[in-house]
Parts: structure tokens; C-alpha cells; sequence
């Protein structure tokens, strides 16, 4: 399933130019399609990651939803800038790792400790798709691209390691 997503973004991001995205400026077709993904991709962890906040129960669980937070919230911005004016917002396509309705209501309900475990287990299959959209764009030929995809793919990796740990040890 995993490699099935992977080849369904890697292909969408081959097929960028293809697509009827208006690139304009340093941003072309394929950064334009990663932003319009990630930007949606972005909020949704921002919005669990402020449910474990104040659901959670384990304070590393807390400090880990509070560095996505931080770290994520300027990444949108930053990718709301490749998007032309009159490009689509919010496209409805299924993307990697993307908590599903039934998912989000599961981790909307939960408290404490089931929280914690379901949040973990969720944000890293989140993290996991995150890693799989970026990957492909580390060797943009825009600097900024690559950069802020290189950065995602070390960030989330990092966290990914972060959040075994913390299943594992519980800190």
C-alpha cells in the first residue's frame, strides 16, 4: 500500500507539467502541485497536533505536537507564496499518510493514553506520507524547493525517531 502512494505522488509530480497548474515565477508546475498537497497535508497535522495538546496525557507526547506546530506553521506559509492567485487551493486528491474521516473522529475522541498511543501511531504513518510527497522535490532545481523539501525529509525523519522512542519508553 505504502508503495502504491509513493508511485501515485511520485507519478502526479512527473505529470506536473502536464497538469493545468499556471506556474509563474521561480516555481515551477511540480512545486506548485507539492504546495497545493503539502499546504492541506500541513494543516491537518497542525490541527491533531493541537488535539494532542489538550487531549493527550504524556508530556513528551505534548512537546513533540508542540515542535510540529511550531515547525509546520511557517512551512504553509511559505508554500502558500508558490501558489499563484488563480491556481486551486485545497485539491481533493488522496495523499500519503492523510488521516482518513472515520481516523480523525477515532483521535477526535480519544483521551489520555489511548490518545497518546493512537496520535503516535497516526502521526508517524502522517510523517511517512509527508517524507514520501518531499522526496522526490530534494533535487529541485529551485533552491528554496529543495531546501524546504530536504528539510521536511530530515525534520519528520527525526520526529518519526522521536515518536518510536516515545512507544517504546513512553518518554
Amino acid at each position: 500500500m505504502k508503495n502504491r502512494w509513493i508511485s501515485l505522488v511520485v507519478a502526479l509530480l512527473c505529470l506536473g507539467s502536464a497538469m493545468p497548474v499556471q506556474a509563474s515565477g521561480p516555481y515551477d508546475a511540480k512545486a506548485v502541485m507539492f504546495a497545493q498537497m503539502m499546504i492541506p497535508h500541513h494543516q491537518q497535522a497542525l490541527l491533531i497536533s493541537q488535539w494532542a495538546m489538550k487531549q493527550g496525557d504524556n508530556a513528551a507526547v505534548k512537546k513533540l505536537a508542540a515542535r510540529i506546530i511550531a515547525e509546520q506553521s511557517p512551512e504553509i506559509n511559505q508554500m502558500k507564496k508558490w501558489i499563484p492567485a488563480n491556481a486551486m487551493m485545497g485539491m481533493d486528491m488522496p495523499m500519503p499518510g492523510l488521516l482518513t474521516t472515520a481516523e480523525l473522529s477515532t483521535l477526535q475522541a480519544a483521551r489520555g493514553k489511548k490518545f497518546d498511543g493512537l496520535y503516535l501511531v497516526d502521526m508517524t504513518m502522517h510523517h511517512q506520507g509527508a517524507i514520501s510527497m518531499a522526496s522526490p522535490l530534494t533535487s529541485s532545481k529551485n533552491p528554496e524547493v529543495a531546501a524546504l523539501c530536504k528539510s521536511i525529509v530530515a525534520g519528520q525523519s527525526a520526529e518519526i525517531k522521536d515518536m518510536r522512542r516515545i512507544m517504546m519508553t513512553g518518554k
